[in-house]
């Protein structure tokens, strides 16, 4: 059985041709691998989560981006299917399924099989560029193959955010890959503690002749002097937020903010989107492809919403950290003048598919800083504080204007570190992502605390 595998990110700055070529191989065979495991044809119609298109627009999204970020920069002159590109060229962020419903409702899909041919031949061009174009390194914003590393890294983005739409479908949708192997659970998880750190000032932001591929909101600069705070050694378990659901967390309107209060209840929420109930009242847990017993050593996967619910519980300020005090309990202050991609140790940590689920948190010992602060990388997402903001000297990258600057605001939470499923340039130090408050992703949180 081969195992599942994510390449690692590739420098830009002496990488061959091979390695641009294996590295995009990887990334539309990873998305295939997991688009493959829907087996009923009519599921791709359906759009598991209602703030999404429908499945049948991920399985053409990946290809036409290629393609219409090519012809920007001259790289392809003529497309297989000009309509395609335009139905599957942008993607969705609605507040509301309303939203969504309306601004879709008019579009006749195209049959699932018609897609997969696109596929291949959208495959087909990008070899063959890759294959002939002349190779001038370094490769920078500027250059024309930036374009293709977009589209790679964008791929490896929908790789994740499609395996998220997966998780939410009926399993007799799915046919789990054969080589896809979840972590185990050791039952209870560790004592969780709150670990002291100290501050000091912290950098943010890529720099600009960085040799790794970087979307436009991780270059610019800010500078941020911490104060000492307390930050949990772990990530919250799903064992610590039973404690939660079963003191009635989820009912007591006094953790929850208004608009956190109406979603709760418009959805009738009262535990973790990925926790069922069994026919004796017991927990279970919806992973990629199966249901079983919760693993309450795992990380718990909320929502921002149901994380500051947690911290309210918690009382005594209890609360996330922020982008800044994150920054400096994963990396220190060094980061910008020690990194290097030969230097990161990413494969110490649950990201690139080291598993195919959450670890029991702690369970990798490689996995902590010097602090002993565990996953602060890699199992799953972690939600901070902030909103998702621009650094200073941000400039939208003339490729994808829209990239970034439409989620510069209160709607959109900031979320670090990865996940399992997290791969390519996700996985490095400098990305910085985003989603809106209520949704989903692979993601939980650990509890912070001034001093």
């Amino acid at each position: 059985m081969e195992a599942i595998q994510a390449q690692a990110p590739i420098s830009l700055k002496n990488c061959s041709r091979e390695n641009i070529l294996d590295y995009f191989e990887n990334a539309w065979q990873l998305e295939d691998l997991l688009l493959k495991s829907i087996i009923k044809e009519e599921a791709f119609y359906c759009n598991p989560d209602d703030l999404r298109n429908p499945l049948i627009f991920y399985l053409g999204h990946a290809a036409a981006f290629y393609l219409n970020k090519l012809q920007l920069v001259n790289l392809l002159k003529k497309s297989p299917n000009p309509d395609y590109e335009l139905l599957f060229g942008v993607g969705v962020d609605p507040a509301t399924p309303e939203e969504l419903n309306s601004a879709i409702a008019h579009i006749q899909w195209p049959g699932v099989a018609k897609v997969w041919e696109y596929r291949q031949q959208v495959s087909e061009i990008v070899v063959e560029i890759i294959k002939n174009i002349p190779l001038n390194l370094p490769i920078h914003t500027r250059h024309s193959l930036w374009a293709l590393m977009m589209g790679i890294e964008h791929q490896r983005v929908h790789f994740e955010t499609s395996s998220m739409l997966l998780r939410q479908m009926p399993l007799d949708c799915l046919q789990r890959p054969q080589s896809w192997h979840y972590a185990p659970s050791f039952g209870q998880a560790y004592p969780n503690q709150m670990v002291v750190v100290s501050g000091g000032i912290v950098e943010i932001g890529k720099p600009e002749d960085s040799p790794i591929y970087g979307w436009d909101n991780e270059y610019g600069y800010r500078q941020v002097q911490v104060n000492n705070f307390l930050v949990s050694k772990y990530m919250i378990t799903n064992g610590e937020f039973k404690k939660f659901v079963d003191n009635g967390g989820y009912e007591n309107p006094s953790y929850w903010d208004e608009e956190a209060w109406q979603w709760k209840n418009h959805y009738q929420v009262k535990y973790p989107k990925f926790w069922l109930v069994d026919e004796g009242g017991n927990y279970q847990y919806r992973a990629m492809f199966d249901v079983f017993d919760l693993p309450l050593d795992w990380p718990v996967e909320v929502n921002y919403y149901e994380a500051i619910a947690y911290c309210r519980f918690q009382g005594q300020g209890i609360r996330l950290m922020t982008e800044a005090e994150w920054n400096l309990v994963t990396y220190g202050s060094q980061k910008n003048r020690d990194y290097t991609l030969e230097n990161d140790k990413f494969d110490d940590y649950n990201l690139n598919l080291k598993f195919c689920s959450p670890t029991p948190v702690g369970m990798l010992k490689n996995a902590g800083n010097n602090s002993e602060i565990y996953d602060l990388r890699g199992n799953v997402w972690e939600w901070l504080e902030d909103d998702f903001n621009p650094l200073t000297d941000f400039q939208p990258h003339y490729l994808y204007a829209d990239n970034s600057t439409p989620f510069f605001n209160s709607q959109h939470k900031m979320m670090l570190g990865g996940a399992w499923v997290t791969n390519g340039t996700e996985i490095l130090p400098y990305y910085r992502n985003w989603f809106r408050r209520n949704f989903y992703q692979h993601a939980g949180f650990r509890i912070a605390q001034s001093l």
